[in-house]
């Protein structure tokens, strides 16, 4: 049995549950909305569905703070539903992919609330509660800052002088994993999906799950939180992954283990990978603009891209996911041909070494908004850091720089159609979170009967990967150019593409170095095969 195969050879569609489909008229997705658009995805060509958290959840971080962990939120359908998702994906040769997230639980956890309610019960031991410094123990036990902002310290209500540690906002207590009680709790959570016929997990900030100490931590950058030396790729976060993987993992037929894992360099990447996990998100390409700037910086980016690349096997590559902006608009123009660089992008995407993920709208070519206000935000990273900026400037400025690094404009309803509603409610009904203004134009049902739409070129992608085995196995050779040109090579024992990617809006030349006459053309997003590269033209070579 070939393990992995399928995420080797197959791209990774993403749907953020709560904004695809809504069946029931509430204006929230649910879990009928993503069987009612199977054939939607199959059509596409994509045989792996990410789900983001269906969990029982408070939604404080939209599904991040997972109550219980054994069940599905009434918002998105019932345990019937989820298990006819799977059936009815299986019909289609569809698998499915479940968020994991094991850093944190929600405060309204079981857990959470017996060792609130009582001291000396087991579940005190599931989490980080500790006595604070100072007169009256008053101040928190170190000096942490959360991801988000502030301490990442709470005092009990019930209890002065007692905190509890959360890396996210304080709904979201922290695990222990020191506890192996808590180790054997999430075995049990992933033993109870994997029977349920899924294919593996995504796992959330899994590269923070240990806290090696609770010492004062230094302040490196504005980008990191205070204390995440102490937490970030520690060899007990190692440890813990090595045996979710053999008890767990390795004893399916065939399984996977994503991890998204925050916070870490190119230099810690690979060490996740040694019997840990299959693939791994890092967030240096979702930053590879500048830490704030949202203006393409093609230099850094293909500076980013070929670093990881070559310091870590097997990356889980993607551009957009619900926490990023939208790739076209960041990585690419969105005023200068949006749909060449779309497909430039997702060329790229499934040719690079590693996994590939694909998130919904994407094979769209969707944008950000062009305007959205705090009072149309909901998510809690805009909302935490408004309210914090707020305090030492203007509104308009403060928000400005909150939505730069808030998640709202990737959240906004799937369009499938151009009517009232764009195929995702029922005409009339208000979804959670407002619809994307370009839905008249840029929506499935439209983009379907383009056959130069980004969505049709997924779909060359998406056999083309399959065909070409040596894209999700095989290694990766880059060569040096100029500036706006991304060229390397994909080889294997068997076969060699040779992959060229103009990252401009304006006409590239073609170095005569890669002398193009021997080399079939095998894909591109123009089909012309010039002496030159057009704006954001992706072609793909075979070499003789």
């Amino acid at each position: 049995m070939n393990r992995t195969g399928l995420l080797k050879d197959n791209a990774v569609y993403q749907i953020y549950p709560i904004s695809f489909k809504d069946t029931n008229g509430d204006g929230k997705g649910d879990l009928n909305g993503i069987i009612s658009r199977l054939d939607y995805i199959a059509d596409l060509g994509f045989k792996l569905i990410w789900l983001s958290p269906i969990y029982p959840s408070p939604m404080i971080d939209m599904g991040y703070d997972v109550s219980d962990y054994k069940n599905i939120n009434p918002l998105f359908g019932t345990m019937d539903d989820f298990e006819r998702l799977i059936k009815e994906a299986d019909k289609r040769g569809i698998k499915i992919i479940m968020d994991l997230v094991i850093n944190h639980t929600s405060y309204k956890h079981r857990w959470f609330q017996e060792a609130l309610k009582n001291p000396d019960s087991p579940y005190r031991k599931y989490y980080y509660f500790r006595k604070g410094k100072g007169k009256n123990h008053r101040l928190p036990p170190n000096n942490w800052t959360t991801t988000f902002t502030g301490s990442a310290w709470t005092e009990l209500e019930n209890e002065p002088g007692m905190f509890y540690l959360h890396l996210y906002s304080k709904e979201q207590p922290d695990l222990d994993f020191h506890n192996s009680q808590v180790i054997q709790e999430v075995e049990d959570i992933m033993n109870f999906w994997l029977d349920k016929g899924i294919y593996g997990f995504r796992c959330d900030v899994i590269s923070e799950i240990y806290k090696e100490s609770l010492a004062d931590g230094k302040r490196t950058s504005l980008s990191k939180p205070i204390g995440c030396e102490h937490f970030v790729a520690t060899q007990g976060c190692h440890q813990v992954l090595k045996k979710l993987n053999k008890d767990v993992i390795l004893k399916r037929k065939d399984a996977v283990l994503i991890g998204e894992c925050y916070g870490i360099n190119s230099d810690q990447g690979e060490a996740f990978l040694e019997d840990e996990l299959n693939a791994i998100f890092n967030f240096d390409i979702a930053f590879a603009n500048g830490f704030f700037s949202s203006k393409p910086n093609i230099k850094r980016i293909k500076k980013t891209i070929i670093e990881w690349q070559n310091k870590v096997s097997y990356n889980g590559n993607y551009l957009e996911n619900h926490d990023q902006h939208r790739a076209v608009g960041k990585y690419v123009r969105s005023d200068k041909y949006p749909q060449s660089g779309s497909k430039m992008l997702l060329t790229m995407l499934y040719t690079l070494k590693g996994a590939c993920f694909i998130y919904m709208g994407q094979e769209l070519g969707l944008t950000d908004y062009k305007s959205l206000d705090y009072e149309e935000s909901h998510d809690i990273v805009a909302e935490f850091l408004y309210r914090f900026i707020g305090r030492f400037m203007p509104k308009k400025s403060a928000w400005k720089i909150a939505r730069h690094f808030g998640r709202d404009d990737a959240r906004y309803p799937f369009p499938f159609d151009d009517t009232c509603g764009y195929g995702f409610s029922t005409p009339g009904v208000e979804p959670w979170q407002k619809y994307y203004e370009d839905g008249d134009k840029l929506n499935a049902t439209t983009l379907m009967k383009d056959p130069d739409s980004p969505l049709n070129y997924v779909k060359k992608l998406n056999s083309f990967r399959r065909e070409y085995p040596v894209l999700g196995r095989g290694d990766i050779k880059f060569y040096q150019t100029n500036k706006n040109l991304f060229v390397y090579e994909r080889y294997d024992e068997t076969s060699k593409l040779l992959v060229v990617l103009n990252f401009s809006y304006k006409k590239c030349e073609i170095p005569k170095q890669f002398n193009l006459i021997d080399k079939k053309l095998v894909l591109s997003n123009y089909g012309a095969n010039a002496s030159y590269l057009k704006p954001y033209e992706a072609r793909i070579y075979k070499i003789k």
